[in-house]
């Protein structure tokens, strides 16, 4: 079984860009996989949610969708808060990780050798980079 692990900004894109990642998921994947989300992803998304940005909204979507898709969550493996340490601690090559961050993507790529990333593609779907 592949672990799937979303990242907290890929969690806002059925709000953001209108995509049903969830269907694009079963488009892509033809292995056996399950989808994870991290507590610190999901402490960020609270946090934004809060906020007084554009960006609440897209994140309270995130955390609804969290609870209706019934994702796995991932405890904080330390004391790190910070989502994409962890994501970049805690992943092995066998893992997919999907996110928007071009930092992360990069980092990832440069200490997980092999390691495939799902990303969004032209604002409309998703796909490996």
């Amino acid at each position: 079984m592949i672990r799937i692990i979303l990242d907290t900004n890929f969690l806002m894109i059925p709000s953001q860009f209108k995509v049903d990642i969830f269907s694009e998921f079963k488009r892509l994947m033809t292995e056996q996989s399950s989808l994870y989300v991290l507590e610190a992803s999901i402490d960020e998304l609270t946090t934004i949610s809060l906020g007084k940005t554009k960006d609440n909204v897209h994140a309270k979507v995130a955390l609804k969708l969290i609870k209706q898709k019934n994702l796995k969550t991932l405890p904080n493996s330390t004391n790190e808060k910070y989502a994409d340490n962890l994501i970049l601690e805690g992943v092995t090559n066998k893992d997919i990780v999907c996110t928007q961050d071009q930092a992360l993507k990069r980092l990832l790529k440069n200490k997980h050798k092999g390691i495939r990333l799902i990303t969004l593609k032209s604002k409309k779907y998703l796909d490996f980079e």
